[in-house]
């Protein structure tokens, strides 16, 4: 009689790995024909770069409903040139994923936002009002323009990256940009 081995345990992820961002990118092509794929936010910026080239937007997979059609889309590929490919996909299940995110409203939000203004402390920081965001180690600091603030937290989205999903910051965990000197200011260093 043959002794049967159990079955290893599936390794459990460590507490210290970060979990990735799961995003999907989806649009139109050229032909007006609906493309959308998955992918796991461990290279946003190379992701960023593709959905731009190819006139695709980015979401977040933040709801249990975009988890679920999540699933059932095609796994995207980034290439380190900065090209990705995204399939075609049914209408159907493009359909489904603009329902998700809320329609095209939700689509005519990742229009380019424009900055109002630079405060001048970490107080004046209000909606409109340009400061710099740090992406990950990795990739450095970016401009954002702050969208909304909730006490001491920000709510963002990358000016030169609009397709990026928003993001939130604490106040203290932006950089200011200098303000212009005011006039009188200026005329009494020359």
């Amino acid at each position: 009689m043959s002794k049967s081995t159990p079955k290893p345990a599936k390794p459990e992820p460590k507490a210290s790995e970060p979990k990735l961002r799961d995003l999907i990118a989806f649009g139109l092509d050229e032909n007006k024909k609906a493309r959308a794929a998955r992918f796991a936010g461990d290279d946003l910026g190379l992701l960023a770069k593709a959905a731009e080239q190819m006139n695709l937007t980015i979401h977040d997979v933040d709801s249990p409903e975009l988890t679920e059609i999540a699933a059932k889309l095609p796994a995207g590929r980034l290439y380190a040139t900065g090209r990705g490919f995204v399939p075609h996909v049914r209408p159907d299940l493009y359909k489904k994923i603009i329902a998700a995110i809320g329609g095209e409203a939700a689509l005519k939000d990742v229009s380019p936002p424009v900055a109002q203004g630079l405060p001048r402390s970490f107080d004046e920081i209000a909606p409109g009002h340009l400061v710099i965001a740090q992406e990950s180690l990795e990739y450095g600091w970016w401009e954002a323009i702050v969208l909304e603030r909730n006490g001491d937290m920000l709510t963002l989205r990358y000016r030169d990256y609009p397709k990026l999903p928003k993001f939130m910051r604490h106040r203290a965990a932006v950089a200011l940009m200098s303000p212009p000197l005011e006039p009188q200011a200026a005329s009494s260093q020359a």
